[in-house]
């Protein structure tokens, strides 16, 4: 009877393992194959320039009355 129950406790593991390494898995491979592009205004920005905007942290013209342009 002792051993019966060692063997299940076994399986057990063996089937909570193997559930596990499942679900590992197939997160990895959604997030393997997600795709991500960067925004059109980051896109746009680097390519014209200007000033950094330490508070969205993105470049613009420099006119946001509530960024700021330099480092603290």
């Amino acid at each position: 009877m002792n051993n019966f129950f060692k063997h299940l406790v076994k399986a057990l593991l063996a089937a909570i393992r193997f559930v596990m390494v499942f679900f590992s898995e197939a997160v990895r491979l959604l997030a393997s194959s997600a795709r991500t592009s960067p925004a059109d205004d980051e896109i746009n920005n680097s390519f014209r320039g200007g000033v950094m905007n330490h508070r969205t942290g993105k470049f613009d013209d420099g006119s946001d009355p509530a960024g700021w342009y330099e480092r603290d």
